[in-house]
């Protein structure tokens, strides 16, 4: 599970560079621009010096919160459940899973049902997870003319917590949709395709199923089920 993780990061390594990489090159340009007016010494000039400090410290800021994600989601962990706000663990995911998702033209939009707040899991995995059905679902619509992302929770009939990830994108045939979950079953031309089968490992660890089905219009819906944490839940 942790080395499906760096593999996951390996995949994205050009995109988090990019999204490292752009808060960087505003921080040297806000610089430079504060030396030449710091050095011409113009009084008129210090609102737009303290303008453009204030701009670098946020780009700053920015770029450490990326790396922060990064060695979050990478780290071992403990490795122990621990009672979660499931939309939080979602949003931390989401954070990472995205980068580079506007370069993409992809339209994300998030539909969380308050009933599904609180659960009991390992919020590492559950985010690998999410990453990897979110990183899959933007992929599938790099060519389709619609892209558009629904991130969404519900109750399902048996009271669990269920998350969806839908996408508008090429969709998949039946007998491709049954394996998708073996080991090294993928659809992808440099895929390994372990990380639908870490994933499920990962949810039925957890005492919950995941599946796919074919998105109403077009694309494929990615569900997955965790159990609802309730007062006996952590002692259980």
């Amino acid at each position: 599970i942790h080395v499906s993780r760096l593999l996951a990061m390996g995949e994205m390594a050009s995109t988090l560079a990019h999204e490292i990489n752009q808060p960087l090159s505003a921080i040297a340009h806000l610089l430079t621009g504060s030396r030449r007016l710091i050095e011409r010494g113009r009084e008129e000039d210090k609102p737009k010096i303290t303008d453009a400090l204030d701009k670098a410290a946020a780009q700053a800021l920015r770029a450490g919160d990326v790396i922060h994600r990064m060695r979050a989601f990478v780290g071992r962990g403990d490795n122990e459940p621990t009672l979660e706000n499931l939309p939080k663990v979602i949003e931390e995911a989401s954070a990472l899973a995205l980068i580079g998702a506007k370069e993409h033209r992809v339209d994300v939009r998030y539909q969380m049902d308050p009933r599904a707040g609180a659960v009991f899991c390992d919020r590492v995995q559950i985010q690998q997870v999410l990453l990897n059905l979110i990183r899959n679902g933007i992929e599938a619509m790099y060519q389709a003319p619609k892209r558009e992302l629904v991130i969404s929770t519900s109750i399902d009939s048996a009271g669990d917590a269920l998350v969806s990830v839908a996408d508008t994108g090429t969709g998949m045939t039946d007998e491709v949709r049954d394996q998708l979950f073996q080991p090294f079953m993928t659809t992808k031309a440099e895929g390994m395709g372990v990380g639908l089968s870490i994933s499920r490992s990962i949810i039925e660890s957890h005492g919950g199923r995941i599946w796919a089905e074919p998105n109403k219009d077009c694309g494929t819906i990615f569900k997955f089920t965790l159990p609802l944490a309730n007062e006996e839940t952590p002692h259980e």
